[in-house]
């Protein structure tokens, strides 16, 4: 039997947790003057996230401050794909800070955040899985922006996110049109930064075992598929 309500009666963070803590499999849908979005659950664990053209734990970025709008939970229903692997209270919490972190850059650089490429963030899915010992890949814009990224592991997202925040100010700031190639080993990381034209700049990480060998040749062979050169 179906479960329908409104935001106004459930946080929005709360009704995400229902099918979690009673361990739910279904479809949440939530539908409001932005759109709709899609939460599929197995055993109460968020496998899978939809809205627009974009899927995974992305998703949460954009929605999480809904306040207004109406839900059903549909029990029983599969996923037609899955898009969300961690835990959902770490996804939660990733995705509330995420969305600080738009909002504090948006209001400090006058920068204002773009739509993730959900084509794109695919793509880069298939390169890091096709990529040994790479464990992350996103492309920005030279003024900075997001524009597309993998889906990766939390714990390590946590590692890679304060480097990523420094890399995207250093490539809005370089001096030259096409940003040039930047290697960085530390105790936690190594990444690879390498400009893919004079409006997108790609950057790849891997754990710190990676050698600045293998990290040049696997972001040579990123470069390559993505520029087509």
């Amino acid at each position: 039997m179906a479960i329908n309500g409104t935001l106004s009666d459930i946080g929005f963070v709360s009704l995400l947790q229902f099918p979690n803590s009673s361990r739910k499999t279904g479809l949440l849908t939530v539908i409001t003057m932005d759109g709709k979005a899609e939460f599929y659950y197995s055993k109460g664990e968020l496998v899978h996230a939809k809205y627009g053209k974009k899927t995974g734990s992305d998703v949460l970025v954009d929605i999480v401050d809904w306040t207004e709008g109406q839900f059903t939970f549909e029990p029983g229903l599969e996923p037609e794909e899955i898009t969300i692997k961690d835990d959902l209270h770490h996804i939660l919490m990733w995705a509330l800070k995420e969305r600080d972190e738009r909002k504090k850059d948006q209001d400090e650089n006058g920068v204002t955040p773009v739509e993730l490429d959900a084509e794109l963030s695919q793509r880069l899915d298939e390169l890091m899985k096709s990529a040994s010992g790479i464990e992350y890949i996103c492309v920005v814009t030279t003024l900075g922006q997001l524009l597309a990224r993998s889906i990766s592991d939390s714990t390590f997202m946590k590692k890679i996110e304060p480097f990523v925040e420094s890399i995207t100010c250093f490539v809005a700031k370089y001096p030259g049109k096409v940003t040039g190639k930047v290697f960085i080993e530390d105790i936690a990381v190594s990444i690879a930064i390498s400009g893919l034209n004079d409006k997108q700049t790609v950057i790849i990480a891997a754990g710190p075992e990676m050698k600045l060998g293998r990290l040049a040749m696997a972001m040579g062979r990123i470069s390559k598929d993505l520029t087509g050169v």
